[in-house]
């Protein structure tokens, strides 16, 4: 091989790893998604910024308010929960892969007597089919909230990966057909749901620290004295939704 050659192949392969270390040192610096303040970026910073779009800015300041437009648009909302999954998702280093796990993430803090300290979110894999069809079942019972859409995420979950339902393509069904009775659906899933699902579903993550099975509107609670829902473990109500765990 000739000098001049060699001397080719040399550039070039500097020139590339030059590039490589400036992609990623843009990502690790000069793009600063460390929205909780812990270091690094990794799952818990979509979590952070979901929170936060929840409207809870208790651990919120300024500068991560100056992070959070993740895709540039100028806004911080929901858009910018996806851009940030996406770039964790594909990035070469400085953040997680696609097993990104956020068993012990939890949108809202529940008060110290009813949090279940064992309890920890788990991925629950879906075929297309079936998140196609929990998608809309989220859409139909809360797709106007993000957090509405994983509290009814983690209660489809938490019934799946509990046994209480087998299959996802029976959630609609009664509970004595092997069901949860679920009867919102709707066809048009907004992206409020689909991060929802990836979050609880994809990830691990959770709306509470206790397992979720049930729910019940407050005006169907509170209108109908003593029904079934008031049997069972009351865990907490988001907005007009109340959220149940079976007592066994």
């Amino acid at each position: 091989m000739s000098k001049r050659i060699c001397k080719f192949i040399s550039c070039v392969l500097v020139a590339t790893f030059f590039m490589s270390f400036c992609a990623v040192s843009a990502f690790a610096a000069g793009n600063n998604y460390d929205l909780n303040g812990d270091g690094k970026v990794s799952v818990s910073d979509v979590t952070a910024l979901q929170i936060r779009l929840s409207g809870d800015m208790s651990n919120w300041n300024d500068e991560y308010e100056k992070r959070a437009d993740v895709n540039g648009d100028g806004y911080i909302n929901i858009n910018d929960v996806t851009a940030l999954q996406n770039i964790l998702m594909n990035a070469a280093s400085g953040g997680t892969s696609s097993g990104a796990n956020a068993a012990n993430s939890f949108l809202i803090k529940l008060p110290s007597n009813k949090i279940d300290s064992s309890y920890q979110g788990r991925a629950y894999k879906l075929t297309d089919k079936e998140r196609a069809y929990i998608e809309k079942i989220v859409m139909g019972e809360f797709g106007t909230s993000y957090a509405g859409s994983v509290f009814i995420a983690q209660c489809i979950r938490d019934a799946l990966v509990y046994g209480y339902c087998k299959d996802p393509m029976d959630l609609r069904k009664s509970s004595a057909n092997g069901g949860m009775g679920y009867d919102g659906y709707k066809e048009n899933v907004n992206d409020n749901v689909k991060n929802a699902v990836s979050y609880v579903f994809d990830n691990g993550g959770n709306a509470v620290q206790h397992r979720l099975l049930v729910m019940c509107t407050s005006e169907y609670y509170y209108g109908y004295p003593n029904n079934w829902h008031s049997t069972q473990n009351f865990i907490t109500q988001y907005e007009n939704i109340l959220f149940f765990d079976y007592w066994n």
